[in-house]
């Protein structure tokens, strides 16, 4: 099943995350800069981070019914941690991309290489056939990244949550498996 080995780019080992992947996590996601536009917060503990990725670890939803694919995204370089990718995948065939890259490591392009590589896989290797993302209207670095990787923004929601004191609207964007690759994934010339 996809997520349950690791990949390779240039740069970084994407590597399926674990419990133990929390200590090495644990300060680079606890910067607050990381969660300006989205609803979460920096990690309470690093306990509760180690339960909820060993929570992670079955790569499945309560029900079974969704995949729940994760990544430590590591730098090949120094070898540290220095964020990871969430993707939720349906059984419609639509998958759910999300990441976090600790802010140290922004403006590297390592969310980009890391995001390019997990959704070759999802193609390649998986029933994916289009990958959604949901981005805060105000998180422009985020906002270039999908249509770099070549999203196309799909929708608009007013409204769409309310944190840190604030509404958010959000863009949906959505990148759907190139036409050679859907012919060679159902079997025709």
């Amino acid at each position: 099943m996809i997520g349950d080995h690791g990949y390779e780019t240039e740069r970084l080992l994407l590597e399926p995350l674990r419990a133990q992947h929390a200590a090495e996590l644990f300060e680079v996601l606890s910067d607050e800069q990381l969660y300006r536009h989205i609803p979460q917060d920096p990690p309470v503990t690093l306990d509760a981070l180690t339960e909820r990725y060993r929570r992670l670890e079955s790569r499945r939803s309560p029900g079974g019914e969704e995949q729940w694919l994760n990544w430590a995204v590591r730098s090949k370089s120094d070898r540290r941690c220095v964020g990871r990718i969430e993707v939720t995948v349906r059984p419609d065939g639509i998958a759910l991309l999300a990441y976090e890259i600790g802010p140290a490591f922004w403006q590297r392009g390592i969310a980009t290489e890391a995001c390019r590589r997990v959704i070759r896989a999802l193609f390649e290797e998986g029933d994916v056939t289009t990958v959604h993302a949901e981005v805060d209207t105000r998180n422009l670095p985020s906002i270039r990244l999908l249509e770099r990787l070549g999203f196309e923004r799909s929708g608009f929601r007013a409204n769409a949550d309310f944190f840190k004191g604030r509404a958010s609207d959000e863009w949906s964007y959505r990148l759907t498996r190139p036409q050679e690759d859907r012919a060679r994934f159902e079997g025709r010339p």
